[in-house]
């Protein structure tokens, strides 16, 4: 098992197309540039790991699939801004301790996502109207 804090992001593969750190004792913050700086990662698996704080779930334009679940981030959001917009498909953000509005959540939610998980969390409120499409 892998231990220690988020020190291997800041490691640069230019070729990395898939990345599984799952079930590890990784623990800090989850920095979003470097997910950015890997241009051709496609899938990114963080699960089962000790992460905290804000997962921003921005990416590079080829990603496709995120795990953030099983972890301790107490919030969560997609921005505006993210070049993976149109690409990613699946995020996972299930079992972590991501405690905020439901109005919160779902900002921003990626045009073509096909899967988000958000189960066992403290996603509280209404959810918004208009609800993202």
């Amino acid at each position: 098992n892998l231990t220690g804090t988020n020190s291997f992001f800041l490691i640069y593969f230019p070729e990395l197309t898939w990345l599984d750190l799952a079930e590890n004792d990784l623990s800090g913050t989850a920095y979003s540039g470097v997910t950015l700086l890997h241009q051709k990662l496609r899938h990114i698996d963080i699960s089962r790991n000790q992460f905290s704080g804000h997962a921003d779930m921005m990416f590079a334009p080829s990603a496709v699939h995120a795990n953030y679940s099983h972890n301790k981030f107490t919030s969560a959001g997609f921005n505006g801004f993210n070049a993976a917009y149109k690409s990613m498909r699946v995020v996972d953000l299930s079992s972590n301790r991501i405690n905020q509005a439901a109005s919160n959540s779902f900002v921003n939610i990626p045009s073509n996502l096909e899967e988000l998980y958000l189960s066992n969390n403290y996603i509280r409120g209404a959810l918004p109207v208009p609800f993202p499409s």
